[in-house]
């Protein structure tokens, strides 16, 4: 096994010293702290901004190759992409908890077919993938971001990631739908989307043909210049994730997942587009395995910008899926748009369910949620007559337009107000019933318990530069 350490004939040691320290809004018995000196013998300040166990002294390393053999990167270091390094011939990348990445304009770290990420930070020690740049000089495409490849199914035959210049090392998709790409756990991923060809950038990230195995749970995307979290086919799982500020859409799937999410919570930032974008594949809408994920307890705030031109959902392409429990809030188009006529047939026979959720806030007077069939005349009609308005407000599917949620500070971009004040526990939802992903007791709308400290406390971070 490799190890990043200063002896590592691989390495290319730049600086020394460890940076660290991020303040934190809620510390338990933990010493608060924003530089070492603020610690006792033998601890460090974490990114966390807790006082934690270890020794100081950690180097900047330059990573420039492509890595092929088991490694392991340390806390006490900080990592800097300086190209695309692709992670292959079945090696597994381990990252211990509280190591910081920095990536350089046109990196990006790509965990190809056959190899795995194992990333598995902590509540106050999370891994943290950012720019390179300066704090206060960061902005959005700074660097290309985290893509996962892996062989469960997806739709398109020999698909390849877009966006990748080695077209050998970004193929996707395969038989094996309980397939691994390793883990992601209290990991922050800041400043991302490198256009890496033109038009063609990379998202925060991405996991292509990633299967059950794969555990992605308590990650944060921020400040993306393109979509925060985009999953091509696979059947990964999603829970504790938070996708900020996306300058394009926030979660974006397509070509055939078929995974479940449960506990997810977006926030738009006036530039960015949808909060969901929901594909199954362009050119063929009706291609097998079907996008079809199961998303459970998800908020999505829009800016509640009039200039703004985003929606809380567009679903096209022929998607099916089933959306329950939602909280949709502050979209300044409307809540939900509907494409495509396969789409349609999807919402109509069944395949495609959006229900049991709470609609607050959107459009012209605020109560604009979807499109009616004035919106969608001559070149404007895209779904062939299609009524959204009549199809979400029918009683059968529990719909909610008439209760506030109370959420204060829901369009803070530096300190979003994620728990509704309103109780909304009950009150027509439908939980979940499969235990075996899903918490069944989350009978409420929207990510966060009401009255409950949210499940973001301690690890993320909302920089704007």
């Amino acid at each position: 096994m490799r190890d990043y350490s200063p002896s590592g004939l691989a390495l290319f040691v730049l600086a020394s010293g460890l940076v660290a320290g991020a303040a934190c809004s809620l510390i338990y018995d933990f010493q608060q702290c924003e530089v070492d000196e603020h610690c006792g013998d033998g601890q460090t300040c974490s990114n966390a901004g807790v006082c934690i166990q270890g020794s100081g002294g950690g180097q900047e390393i330059a990573v420039a190759a492509n890595i092929t053999e088991d490694t392991i990167w340390e806390s006490e270091n900080i990592y800097r992409l300086q190209q695309v390094v692709h992670v292959e011939n079945g090696a597994t990348l381990t990252i211990r908890a509280g190591t910081k990445i920095i990536g350089d304009q046109g990196s990006a770290l790509i965990i190809t077919r056959g190899a795995r990420l194992e990333a598995r930070g902590t509540e106050f020690e999370p891994i943290v993938f950012t720019s390179s740049r300066d704090e206060g000089m960061r902005l959005p495409g700074d660097w290309g971001g985290v893509a996962l490849l892996g062989r469960a199914r997806a739709n398109e035959p020999n698909a390849l990631l877009e966006g990748l210049t080695d077209a050998s090392r970004a193929g996707y998709g395969g038989t094996d739908d309980s397939w691994s790409c390793g883990a992601l756990e209290y990991t922050r991923i800041e400043f991302a989307g490198f256009p890496l060809e033109q038009d063609k950038e990379l998202n925060g990230l991405t996991l292509g043909g990633c299967g059950s195995g794969t555990i992605v749970d308590h990650v944060q995307v921020h400040f993306g210049e393109d979509d925060g979290v985009e999953v091509f086919g696979g059947s990964v799982n999603l829970r504790h994730i938070v996708i900020t500020r996306a300058q394009d859409d926030s979660l974006d799937w397509d070509r055939g997942w078929q995974g479940n999410a449960q506990f997810l919570a977006i926030q738009q930032d006036p530039e960015g587009d949808n909060g969901m974008e929901c594909d199954n594949w362009d050119e063929d809408n009706d291609a097998d395995p079907r996008s079809a994920p199961r998303v459970y307890n998800i908020t999505l705030i829009g800016s509640n910008d009039p200039a703004a031109s985003q929606r809380g959902a567009t679903y096209k392409e022929g998607t099916g899926g089933m959306v329950r429990n939602a909280l949709f809030i502050g979209h300044p188009v409307e809540s939900i748009d509907i494409k495509d006529p396969a789409t349609v047939t999807q919402l109509q026979d069944g395949g495609l369910v959006i229900a049991d959720s709470l609609f607050w806030q959107a459009g012209e007077g605020g109560e604009h949620f979807f499109p009616s069939l004035d919106d969608e005349l001559g070149e404007e009609d895209d779904d062939e007559g299609f009524d959204e308005l009549s199809f979400f407000t029918d009683a059968a599917l529990n719909n909610r337009f008439d209760l506030d949620p109370e959420m204060p500070n829901a369009y803070d971009l530096r300190e979003p107000g994620w728990i509704p004040e309103a109780d909304l526990r009950g009150l027509g939802v439908n939980p979940p019933s499969d235990g075996t992903f899903f918490d069944e007791a989350a009978d409420y709308f929207g990510a966060f318990a009401p009255g409950a400290l949210p499940w973001t406390e301690n690890w993320t971070a909302y920089p704007e530069n």
